[in-house]
């Protein structure tokens, strides 16, 4: 009535990684259970990870509920993606899950200067070496058709499938637990730089659905809305691309 998956990678400095699962995830009836999964990265010091699994395909009378969490070096470069599709579109089951929860939390972990000269105020921390994660980017997505339509104006409306992506971008300038303001500037300028790529990426290769780009509090998020998975896993994979 539904599997318990749990995942744990861990991306070592210096690597270069792409991670793909083999073929769309398919979510079966599970009846009245719940299929369940957790998923665990870590990307240490200036690895490139890029997390991206084919779409999900939830079934009809599916309940199933996802939550990562990742923790980034500041200066890592990091892509982790998501694609859902609405249902087996192609044989007309559509909308008919019962259920599809997917909860995302990333956080940079900022090395402890504690033990730095400088003045601290507050506290004193009883992990003091350990590293302190700070919530770059949260996100969740909740289908429960039973209780929305998402046909309807401000929901999916005529698209199928819904993708998004988040894009960390490596800290310059080396390790420390807060930003300088030049650092700050730098980054903020090389993120825009991107964002104006994807959007000119997706303008000249006519993609067809609906996108939005922005900048978050620390990394670039990634929304889409289109009516073919290829669509939305290809452009994920291209915007990847610029990335790296």
């Amino acid at each position: 009535k539904g599997d318990i998956a749990h995942i744990y990678c861990t991306f070592g400095a210096g690597t270069d990684t792409t991670m793909q699962t083999q073929s769309y995830e398919k979510v079966l009836d599970t009846a009245d259970g719940e299929a369940k999964r957790t998923i665990d990265l870590t990307v240490q010091g200036d690895a490139k990870a890029v997390f991206l699994p084919f779409p999900v395909i939830p079934f009809a009378h599916s309940t199933f509920s996802n939550v990562t969490t990742a923790h980034i070096s500041p200066e890592s470069t990091f892509v982790y993606a998501d694609v859902v599709t609405c249902g087996r579109v192609g044989m007309g089951e559509i909308w008919r899950m019962r259920r599809f929860s997917n909860t995302l939390r990333i956080y940079v972990d900022y090395p402890d200067d504690s033990n730095s000269r400088a003045p601290h105020r507050g506290r004193p921390r009883n992990d003091a070496g350990q590293p302190i994660p700070r919530l770059a980017f949260a996100d969740r997505l909740l289908l429960e058709p039973e209780r929305f339509d998402y046909t309807e104006m401000a929901m999916w409306r005529e698209y199928t499938h819904c993708g998004m992506a988040y894009i960390h971008l490596p800290q310059q300038g080396g390790q420390g637990s807060g930003i300088r303001g030049d650092e700050q500037t730098d980054r903020t300028a090389a993120e825009d730089a991107l964002i104006t790529n994807i959007r000119g990426y997706a303008e000249d290769h006519g993609f067809h659905g609906e996108l939005g780009v922005s900048r978050q509090v620390n990394g670039i998020a990634v929304r889409l809305l289109t009516a073919r998975g290829d669509e939305a896993f290809d452009f994920i994979s291209d915007v990847a691309g610029l990335v790296r």
